[in-house]
């Protein structure tokens, strides 16, 4: 049997954290090595588990030229690009006649809402204008951001539909809970990239109005707004909030499990990535209602809110019950079980079998 061939444009690197990176190690490793071959790229050192797999091809992008060679590598007989990014790669790939790009299909896996883009600058808008419309297949992680991609195609002048659901997973054998959460004050933890989008700075708000609970903040900052933070807890004088900086996965399970409840403040999203670690690791989580992720159920697992003080409120309700803690962070744990790794790569599997099969 021919093995639908996939390449994958994230960098798989070993110490890249980039939510994509990591969904597609997850991904690569767990489709049938019977059915699929993957190749994916790195940049210095790939995550060590990818070598030796037999459906794993591995190819280092060279430090010069980049461009050129991942486009003739998209053009080297694949059935499928995955992960189509805002890149020139994809811009120029998906620019040439259909001839030379073979039977490849361009598959872009909406993983968040548009707007999160922000204030594009001219060139990320041209090359994503230039990008979406041409696509062959559409994903989007939740009903939600693939109606807002729908939305998008629409305005593009791309009458196109998203054809599939798929989700993003946790490992459940990774972040796990402790046998027993024994801080005597309880720690509540917020774990993302420090930018004003991600809302950290509404969480040391929250810790000038929550004395009762430590408050740690975890990620790596961007653009100098770390600073911001650690201005803003020095003038209030706060001494319940820490800035810890970015850290690895292995760090992030042993922090989970050293905390009792779990923050995000951020308004776009799809499926944070950090809810589904922070609930497989038996916190109940914090989250806006604003992008309707799945990996929350309000009021079982945790609390989707629409104000930031509705979001103070919600822990403060966490903060001041202990048993309200343990019931929830034992719901969402429970609730992990739908996205654990190898159910959801099922679906990724069953997606790209059919992609592959498509005719146009």
């Amino acid at each position: 049997m021919t093995k639908v061939r996939v390449l994958f444009l994230p960098a798989v690197d070993a110490e890249n954290t980039n939510a994509q990176s990591l969904n597609v190690r997850e991904i690569a490793l767990r489709l049938d090595p019977e059915r699929i071959q993957s190749t994916l790229w790195y940049q210095h050192q790939p995550d060590e588990r990818l070598r030796n797999h037999p459906a794993i091809r591995l190819l280092q992008l060279p430090s010069r030229a980049r461009t050129i060679r991942i486009v003739n590598e998209m053009v080297a007989g694949y059935d499928i690009i995955a992960y189509i990014d805002y890149s020139p790669a994809s811009y120029l790939f998906l620019h040439l006649p259909r001839k030379f790009r073979g039977g490849a299909k361009a598959v872009l896996h909406a993983e968040a809402p548009a707007a999160q883009i922000g204030n594009p600058s001219s060139t990320l808008r041209l090359l994503y204008r230039g990008i979406v419309p041409r696509c062959d297949v559409y994903t989007g992680i939740t009903e939600f951001v693939a109606r807002d991609l729908e939305g998008s195609l629409n305005d593009n002048g791309a009458n196109s539909r998203v054809s599939y659901i798929l989700p993003v997973g946790v490992d459940t054998s990774r972040f796990t809970p402790p046998l027993r959460r024994t801080n005597s004050t309880p720690v509540v933890l917020f774990a993302g990239t420090m930018v004003e989008r991600k809302g950290p700075q509404h969480v040391i708000d929250a810790a000038t109005q929550l004395p009762g609970a430590n408050f740690r903040l975890v990620g790596a900052g961007r653009d100098g707004f770390e600073e911001v933070l650690r201005e803003r807890i020095i003038r209030l004088g706060l001494k319940n909030v820490s800035l810890e900086g970015p850290k690895t996965q292995a760090q992030m399970a042993d922090i989970m499990r050293n905390c009792d409840v779990f923050v995000l403040p951020s308004r776009l999203e799809g499926i944070p990535k950090v809810t589904l670690e922070a609930a497989a690791s038996g916190l109940p989580c914090v989250v806006f209602r604003d992008y309707a992720t799945p990996s929350v159920v309000d009021g079982a697992t945790g609390f989707q809110v629409g104000t930031v003080d509705e979001m103070t409120g919600a822990l403060g309700k966490l903060i001041s019950d202990p048993a309200l803690r343990q019931r929830m962070g034992a719901a969402a744990r429970q609730h992990m079980e739908n996205f654990e790794w190898d159910r959801v790569s099922r679906l990724w599997e069953r997606a790209y079998l059919e992609t592959a099969m498509r005719t146009s």
